[in-house]
């Protein structure tokens, strides 16, 4: 039944290759749908004309089963997972009764718990799961934690969680302290049905688990132990396989996943207001497995958040907000009420229909046949509890243009450092809330670029046929970025093509294999988009233009674009040589001009400032024939000569290149 997997210690991350995505929008038809989205079932009989109604089936009731670690020692990292013999089960409330102080639980309204048992103790916990229909079962659990092991070496292999059945997830394998020489681990599976297992390729203690199919909800237990020449030591995590329903959705499917939102099956979310209006049928209208043409929901029954106020309150929008765990909905919350203050997110939150943020989400990505968001919370975590929770298996779509002789990385820079610092997983550090700010405000501006793309204020205001589907009405006028397209569109067709290498994995010819730093640079500096990922639709265009606009604006942040060569084997962001780069790139005239018209159609409301702030921005250079990491600050000429820095920044604040994206994904099929 188990597979091992076996490497030694490192701390090299590779690169991250963004979405590509399906080219135009195609039309659809309106056709009927449920008020619940899915719902229905009428009275009749069997029986022919006998008139006799059968007798209904006694069911027997749900029986509702936690497993976990009964006992542990003092740093352990310890979790409990519930299975139910009914599906629909979609809350679950964890509340601990006794023992040390373990709050906040980041499992909490998932259906597994985890964390580290700092004291030792006798701790209790009560969950009650409950369904849609308001039907409840309650269970507690004890785990007894002794003191600490006299070895002073342990491992944590986290964390125990819920997941559905097919889905991919990941566990990490933590040593509290380090002992011994030439380390190296193993993992396995140790009961439940067999799950698939694979290595992950960056050297990184991580196990990446493909969930099996179940026919009801099944408990995995896997183990991970690490060997120095101190010894041996093991830690073990439960993870509650989910029974789901049936996947039957034309849209969230499974094959090679070219036109789908995504590719394996869905987590359960749920509304993270109880008391929302959408709470029944939410998840149905827009992150179900069985969403199919006649199920899709019309705007009467899920209304874009504009339809119901040009000035939304941040507790309208969290009405529209499902989730897989409490914090990510607490977070996104708090981000709103404390960190918008121009109101640009409230406002560009109109065009949508809900926001989703689960823990299987990756990449972030708009949908305009729902009209939803999909945020990864990779950019809301702020303790290591939370992002345990978050899978790290990369997106398949990693390897794309690994042919290619070039990388474009970008990052965004303030006061000649990385504005978002990078957290190695295995510090498990915390971050402040104020670091939010611009990791989650980069992301929020480009993915609700595209939604406004969709749906503009405009076209809210003009009136939409509340019982049309969201995608008809969105459809039905001109998008903004036909207007940015016109003026100085993006013209070079090589980087048309290399674009759809990079980022939709085709096949690179041997030209393109050819192509030199040199080359690429030749083809992106004199054209008029800010960035390489501005080649693969006319909506990432708009959205780069608009996001990089928006974040110097509000934020005072710079973008930096380059062309580097690609290393085989990088130890370093300096690995990355540059041959041609700007920091500012937006501040050109052309570019300018495309950016100020992209925020006019996409928040009217900043734009008299963002079009003033747009003519203070001065593109500088970055220095030819030095690294990406000695590149913060590109003083490459003046009297003074170079400036540098005295000393290295932390390892965590110096991520290495990126060329990660945001995503749009126009509707599957029709």
């Amino acid at each position: 039944m188990a597979i091992v997997s076996r490497y030694p210690f490192s701390r090299l991350s590779g690169l991250k290759n963004p979405l590509r995505l399906p080219l135009g929008i195609l039309a659809i038809s309106a056709l009927s749908t449920l008020t619940a989205c899915g719902g229905g079932g009428g009275g009749g009989s069997d029986d022919g004309d006998t008139g006799i109604t059968p007798p209904p089936i006694n069911q027997a009731p749900a029986v509702l089963t936690l497993t976990g670690d009964e006992s542990a020692q003092a740093g352990d990292s310890v979790g409990v997972v519930a299975s139910l013999t009914e599906q629909g089960y979609n809350r679950f409330v964890w509340e601990q009764l006794s023992g040390p102080n373990v709050e906040p639980l980041a499992g909490n309204g998932s259906a597994g718990i985890s964390f580290d048992a700092v004291f030792s103790g006798q701790y209790s916990f009560q969950l009650t799961a409950s369904n849609p229909l308001g039907e409840q079962h309650t269970a507690t659990f004890d785990i007894s934690v002794g003191s600490a092991a006299s070895s002073g070496t342990q491992v944590q292999l986290r964390a125990d969680r819920s997941v559905s059945e097919g889905a991919d997830f990941s566990l990490r394998l933590n040593a509290s302290t380090s002992s011994g020489t030439n380390p190296s681990w193993e993992f396995r599976q140790l009961s439940g049905p067999t799950a698939q297992l694979s290595e992950d390729d960056s050297g990184q203690p991580l196990l990446f688990v493909t969930a099996p199919e179940v026919a009801g909800d099944q408990v995995l237990v896997f183990e991970g132990t690490l060997t120095t020449s101190a010894g041996s030591f093991s830690d073990i995590a439960y993870v509650v396989v989910q029974d789901r329903p049936e996947v039957t959705s034309e849209y969230f499917c499974d094959g090679d996943g070219d036109y789908c939102a995504k590719s394996s099956p869905l987590n359960s979310v749920y509304t993270y207001r109880a008391d929302s209006p959408y709470r029944d049928y939410l998840a149905d209208c827009v992150y179900s497995n069985q969403l199919v043409d006649e199920s899709l929901c019309t705007l009467r029954d899920l209304p874009a958040i504009g339809m119901e106020s040009s000035a939304p309150s941040v507790d309208q929008i969290m009405d529209h907000v499902l989730v897989s765990h409490d914090w990510m909905g607490a977070r996104f919350e708090r981000f709103l009420s404390e960190l918008d203050p121009h109101d640009d997110f409230a406002r560009l939150l109109r065009a949508t229909t809900a926001v989703v943020i689960s823990s299987d989400v990756r990449p972030s990505f708009y949908w305009s046949l729902t009209g939803a968001i999909y945020l990864d919370p990779e950019s809301l975590w702020l303790t290591p509890e939370e992002r345990d929770v978050i899978n790290e298996q990369p997106d398949y779509r990693s390897g794309f243009g690994s042919a290619l002789n070039f990388v474009t990385p970008w990052r965004y820079v303030k006061n000649n450092t990385y504005a978002f610092s990078y957290y190695y997983p295995a510090d498990r550090l915390s971050r402040n809330f104020s670091e939010l700010e611009a990791d989650l405000g980069s992301l929020l501006y480009h993915e609700l670029a595209h939604a406004n793309d969709a749906l503009s204020q405009d076209k809210i205001n003009s009136g939409l046929n509340p019982d049309d589907i969201f995608f008809n009405q969105a459809h039905d006028s001109a998008f903004v970025n036909e207007s940015v397209t016109a003026v100085y569109g993006p013209m070079s067709p090589e980087l048309y093509a290399l674009a759809d290498v990079r980022y939709r994995g085709a096949e690179a010819t041997l030209e393109q294999q050819s192509y030199t730093p040199r080359d690429v640079a030749g083809f992106f500096f004199p054209d008029s988009a800010n960035d390489f990922y501005s080649y693969t639709t006319p909506w990432e265009d708009t959205a780069m233009l608009f996001e990089e606009a928006m974040m110097s604006l509000r934020y005072g942040i710079k973008r930096d674009i380059a062309v580097t060569n690609m290393p085989i084997r990088p130890l370093s962001a300096d690995d990355y040589q540059v041959y041609q780069g700007q920091r500012g790139r937006i501040g050109d005239e052309r570019i300018r001009e495309r950016a100020s018209t992209a925020v006019l159609g996409l928040l009217p409301e900043a734009w008299p400032q963002a079009d003033a702030h747009l003519r203070t921005i001065t593109p500088i250079a970055l220095c030819a024939g030095e690294g990406w990491g000695q590149n913060l600050n590109p003083a490459c000429v003046g009297e003074s000569g170079p400036l540098r820095f005295a000393a290295p920044l932390p390892s965590r604040a110096i991520p290495m290149p990126t060329e990660r994206p945001r995503s749009f994904l126009p509707p599957t099929r029709f």
